[in-house]
């Protein structure tokens, strides 16, 4: 299995100096996800934030100009380094953090997530590859 094949990189980027409001019309509005990376100028992850996270006070317009994505972004429960991890460590990382999604972080840049689900259809269909006898 490549690592490659499995990065999915369709994420609206948040900066940690966005507001709440301009995190939900630029980021939850725009996005059909629920994760939200949070970087630097130089790409870096400095958090996630998750629609979970705000969705209790997500519509309290008192709130959109005075509350900023780096109150409420959270470190991720584990990372993927591109260059070093091969998928039995992508595989325990995944494993122990009860994570469904896990940034994966390339030259420590930010490169995208790889999800749990998209990791295990994957690996069935490699299992059933090289179990069919054909």
């Amino acid at each position: 299995m490549q690592l490659d094949k499995l990065i999915e990189k369709n994420f609206c980027i948040l900066s940690p100096a966005m507001t709440l409001g301009t995190m939900l019309t630029e980021g939850v509005a725009k996005s059909k996800r629920n994760l939200f990376p949070v970087l630097n100028e130089e790409e870096a992850l400095l958090g996630i934030v998750l629609l979970d996270d705000v969705r209790e006070f997500m519509f309290d317009s008192t709130l959109h100009e005075t509350v900023y994505v780096r109150s409420l972004m959270h470190s991720p429960p584990n990372v993927i380094h591109y260059e070093k991890d091969h998928m039995k460590v992508i595989m325990r990382k995944f494993q122990d953090s009860s994570a469904w999604n896990l940034p994966v972080l390339k030259e420590g840049k930010f490169l995208g997530f790889v999800s749990k689900s998209k990791l295990l259809s994957v690996y069935r269909r490699e299992l059933i590859r090289v179990s069919d006898p054909l």
